[in-house]
């Protein structure tokens, strides 16, 4: 039956509605009510005794109190707590008692008699866990497993790997929860960047790899796996940091070792999903331990790379350490950036980018600021204000924007701001902090003078230091004046500029109206003290691959090497006699033209029947400096020659070559080489200058499209000055196909030619003093030992190429240390120059340029 309602019922009903909306609202009841005492009293009160009506109204004026906080919370919209619980990291802590062992081979290890690391929460001090201190005893357990798993593992094909790949990332994607609490419970870091950052990208990182791995066979021809790889992380991001580099290793067909900071369990249960996931249990071994480890794995049998992600001193330190030993030692170290803002940038946006570079916990270290001056008074003004709304907090809680990251990264960025001060920064933090607090507030350094030593230091998390520029060539020279090159962002709304100050910038990475953006595809890399190895990309993948039919290299470390005493001079012969040669003295080639060596000296050249073919200059330490320095004033007008002008002057070289080819000919044949083989050496000597020229033709850059919409250029750069010792195998093949590459790719080169058969080569010289710019190369001869030395201790040089002996490569790689230039020497082992793949492969090409990735989000 159908239900009517009389008006006096709606008008009962819609008085209740007013009243208790009155009673809950702390604002003035509208429509001029104010005051109005309605017809029925309190609803409910009709026939009620008074004390009833009393608890009515006590009930009813809590509820305004509290509807008057609620409406506070939303005029001043103060954060609260959001805790995100922690139960499955502590249950997955309760299934190993909380005390974890190794993982290697698909299993646990927890063997007897080690110490053992508490795994604390750097914010509250709880223990969580203990984790085993690794001993050689386990390094050499998870090499052997990783050896006994590589040959199974690289002949797979590149389908099956691809799989194995897609179903770590749904393990990863299943227990995710898991993944992202425990790495902010023990880092310490804010759960909403793990959660919502690194455990997705983690996911896209394999799925990127196993499509690459599918398509190795193609895409990778002429390459294979390098066999077992040793990685070595810091103890900031572990989780993330493995992921980068163990995807490309695995995708290849690498098997791989992780060696983990003490108290990091986050990569112990990765490598437990890895290994309950069949059967291919032992291509990922992880072991916790200290970095003095690093040394022990390098000298096991089988381990072909070892990779350090973590600070420069360490490096540095494992740099000298393993000079020697492994094969190729990559380094990924610092982890400063820059951002640069121009007058004519959103400085809206600019700030925020500010606070995601340094102050969110998705930023591994501190930030250089550089502000023109236009603005700088705007933009310090809003960074300030922006500082005080800042978070600090537990990382588990879901509102902080950063937690903390223990006592080692506080008392770093104290020591550092101390220091700033006593050299008469301005310092300012938004609130206080007690001393025994475990966070470290955001903290805006300024006014630091120029020769002020920190600004050379890097700068610590979570630190940013500003500094005024007026010009972009101020600003470029301000950039560049550091020695790290990791990433920058610039910020301009004028596209062109941005552009200029980008291509400018020494750095691996730039972002421009953004920062901080990463994608699998993207390669990700620095150079100068930041490290020269690179991960994402293509050229992530070539990190962990060789050429095919490469020997796997057997370590040749010469235990009786004095460092100190390592060609620190020629040693002194006294004269033969009165022998004249046939011909005046060959002097060295630099800027130009030839000129006579520092000490006065020459030394003779003998052929192979021992007869004096002539003399040659003697260099030392002051002739490599004037050719480093000549060197240097050639680059920037060769590295700003478009591709064209490079090919011509390459084809220009080869027809000076090839007219010169009698007389080539003549002095090979008169060093013993056979005729036959001496015309094949000039003719294969010029065909390798065409075939530069031409490359060089086909040289620009890859266009990649990251998962945020807009291009990424992948650039190819030139390194430098590149210094190159030459063999003394194919005295002229080995110095022109050196010389070609580094040519073609825009580098200017200081180069040591063979040391038994110079003269071909200061012959190709006389031509190049007429058709190269002056000091684009510079050729110096002498004592190969001592040259070497001088090269690679010298600061300014920015990558050294040394095909000589067993020891001269270990020093390079022992003396490189102090600028971490990138080196590329042969250990001792000849190289066949003759055969395309070695004289004039692909890696030549790689390595005679350096990577950047430029950003170009598009948006406004």
């Amino acid at each position: 039956m159908l239900q009517t309602t009389s008006h006096a019922q709606t008008y009962k009903r819609s008085n209740r509605v007013l009243r208790r909306s009155y009673a809950l609202c702390p604002v003035a009841p509208p429509f001029g009510l104010e005051g109005a005492v309605l017809p029925f009293g309190p609803p409910g009160s009709f026939g009620q005794s008074p004390a009833v009506r009393g608890k009515r109204s006590e009930r009813v004026m809590a509820a305004t109190r509290t509807a008057s906080r609620a409406c506070e919370i939303f005029t001043t919209l103060e954060y609260g707590p959001a805790p995100e619980s922690h139960a499955c990291a502590l249950a997955w802590l309760d299934t190993q008692d909380r005390h974890l062992g190794h993982y290697v081979n698909g299993q646990w290890l927890k063997p007897e008699h080690r110490s053992s690391v508490p795994c604390q929460d750097p914010i509250t001090g709880e223990n969580l866990a203990s984790c085993l201190q690794a001993q050689s005893e386990d390094v050499a357990a998870a090499v052997e497993a990783a050896r006994a798993s590589l040959e199974n593992w690289s002949t797979q094909p590149g389908a099956i790997r691809a799989q194995h790949l897609t179903r770590l990332a749904k393990a990863i994607q299943k227990h995710q929860r898991l993944l992202w609490t425990l790495e902010s419970l023990v880092t310490g870091r804010a759960v909403r960047e793990v959660r919502d950052r690194d455990v997705p990208l983690a996911q896209q990182l394999l799925q990127y790899h196993a499509v690459q791995a599918h398509t190795q066979e193609e895409a990778l021809a002429g390459w294979e796996p390098m066999g077992v790889i040793g990685l070595i992380l810091s103890p900031t991001f572990p989780f993330l940091d493995m992921m980068w580099r163990i995807c490309p290793a695995l995708a290849v067909g690498c098997t791989v070792v992780v060696l983990v900071p003490p108290a990091s369990p986050t990569p112990l249960l990765l490598a437990q999903l890895a290994g309950e996931l069949g059967p291919f249990p032992g291509i990922l071994n992880v072991i916790s331990g200290p970095a003095s480890l690093g040394p022990v794995l390098a000298a096991q049998p089988g381990v072909q790379k070892v990779a350090f992600c973590g600070a420069i001193k360490e490096g540095r330190a494992l740099r000298r350490t393993l000079a020697g030993w492994v094969p190729e030692l990559g380094l990924a170290l610092g982890a400063e950036s820059l951002l640069l803002l121009t007058e004519v940038a959103d400085v809206d946006s600019a700030v925020e980018g500010i606070v995601d570079a340094a102050w969110s916990d998705r930023s591994p270290g501190g930030l250089r600021l550089l502000i023109q001056e236009a603005v700088w008074d705007e933009t310090m003004r809003r960074l300030q204000e922006r500082m005080g709304r800042l978070r600090c907090g537990h990382g588990l809680d879901g509102a902080v924007d950063m937690g903390a990251r223990g006592a080692a990264a506080r008392d770093l960025a104290q020591r550092y701001v101390s220091e700033a001060q006593s050299q008469g920064a301005q310092v300012f933090q938004a609130g206080s902090e007690p001393s025994d607090s475990p966070f470290f507030l955001p903290t805006l350094v300024s006014d630091l003078p120029p020769a002020s030593p920190c600004t050379q230091a890097e700068v610590p998390w979570p630190l940013v230091v500003a500094s005024p520029f007026r010009t972009a060539k101020e600003a470029l020279a301000v950039a560049n004046g550091t020695p790290r090159g990791g990433s920058a962002s610039v910020w301009s709304e004028r596209l062109g500029q941005a552009l200029e100050l980008a291509y400018g910038l020494q750095v691996g990475t730039v972002w421009i109206n953004a920062h901080g953006l990463r994608d699998p595809a993207v390669p990700t890399g620095g150079c100068k003290e930041s490290g020269s190895s690179w991960h994402g990309g293509q050229d992530g993948l070539y990190e962990y691959l060789r050429p095919s039919g490469t020997p796997a290299w057997i370590p040749c470390l010469s235990k009786t090497l004095n460092y100190d005493a390592f060609g620190l001079a020629p040693p002194s012969t006294l004269p033969a006699g009165p022998e004249t040669g046939p011909a005046p003295p060959y002097g060295l080639f630099v800027g130009g033209r030839f000129q006579a060596p520092g000490a006065r000296s020459s030394r003779p050249i003998r052929d192979s029947q021992g007869s004096l073919q002539g003399y040659v200059a003697e260099g030392g330490a002051k002739d490599i400096r004037g050719a480093v320095e000549a060197a240097h004033q050639a680059a920037p007008g060769w590295m700003s020659q478009s591709p064209a002008a490079r090919a011509a002057l390459l084809w220009a070289l080869a027809a000076a070559l090839q007219r010169r080819e009698p007389n080539l000919v003549s002095r090979l044949e008169r060093h013993g080489v056979e005729l036959k083989v001496a015309k094949a050496e000039v003719e294969l000597s010029v065909k390798r200058l065409r075939a530069w020229g031409a490359r060089v033709q086909a040289q620009g850059c890859a266009l990649q499209v990251a998962e945020l919409r807009g291009p990424v250029l992948r650039l190819r750069e030139p390194l430098g000055v590149l210094a190159i010792v030459c063999p003394d195998e194919w005295p002229l093949l080995a110095f022109v196909s050196l010389l070609a590459p580094a040519l073609a790719h825009g580098n200017t080169v200081v180069l040591v030619p063979s040391g038994a058969c110079p003269i071909p080569a200061l012959e190709v010289c006389q031509e190049m003093a007429t058709l190269l710019p002056a000091g684009l190369v510079n050729v110096v001869t002498g004592d190969r030992d001592h040259l070497t030395r001088c090269l690679a201790l010298h600061q300014d040089i920015q990558a050294l190429w040394y095909f000589g002996s067993a020891q001269g490569s270990q020093f390079v790689e022992w003396a490189s240390a102090g600028n971490l230039k990138p080196v590329w020497v042969n250990r001792g082992c000849p190289r066949a120059w003759d055969q395309e793949a070695e004289g004039a492969g692909p890696e030549l090409e790689r390595r005679a340029a350096r990577t950047k990735a430029l950003w170009l989000p598009m948006g406004d």
